[in-house]
């Protein structure tokens, strides 16, 4: 089934039109809806099985036509990734910002054409427990970054310095020190 998006104007709006060839026509803004209401969505084109409740999908779309732009919603499951929703132990989708190249460790984006460096999503933040391992952490004084301990108030963890004084390692997929 093909997937195309619309661009007409506000009121003649459908949210989803079913082509007669099967094809399915979504409005642009759709694209605002969090994942789990733009599926209820396209179910109730295709006469499936609901999956959400009508009424907050009601709600979002009302949300929508009158042009009010929700704040982006927190993320409900802190293990769950915050930008492609990716479960631990699965991998990030293709261009998910908080996902590293399997092959540089560097911020995935448009590095590598198709899935050749796809990295797994394990629930925490990438560098993270490098961080911890190598005590690499800062906070914030006078407006400026100094070094500090994993325990000191407003401690972060640096990945700055994680960075600058580590290399990535393709086979066991982490940042390790060098030396």
């Amino acid at each position: 089934m093909r997937l195309t998006v619309t661009t007409r104007i506000r009121t003649q709006a459908r949210w989803i039109i079913r082509r007669p060839t099967g094809d399915l026509a979504l409005h642009w803004a759709l694209a605002q809806l969090p994942t789990l209401h733009l599926r209820e969505l396209l179910h109730r084109t295709l006469n499936l099985r609901s999956i959400a409740d009508g009424h907050e999908v009601d709600q979002q779309l009302r949300t929508l036509w009158l042009g009010e732009l929700a704040a982006p919603q927190s993320n409900p499951d802190p293990a769950v990734c915050p930008v492609c929703h990716a479960q631990p132990g699965t991998l990030h989708s293709n261009l998910c910002d908080i996902a590293r190249c399997a092959l540089t460790g560097f911020q995935r984006g448009y590095c590598h054409p198709g899935t050749t460096c796809l990295t797994i999503w394990t629930g925490r933040w990438p560098g993270s427990d490098e961080c911890e391992e190598y005590g690499f952490f800062y906070r914030a004084v006078a407006g400026r970054a100094e070094p500090c301990n994993a325990t000191d108030d407003g401690a972060e963890h640096d990945y700055n310095r994680l960075y600058a004084e580590c290399v990535w390692h393709v086979g066991q997929q982490r940042m390790i020190l060098l030396g």
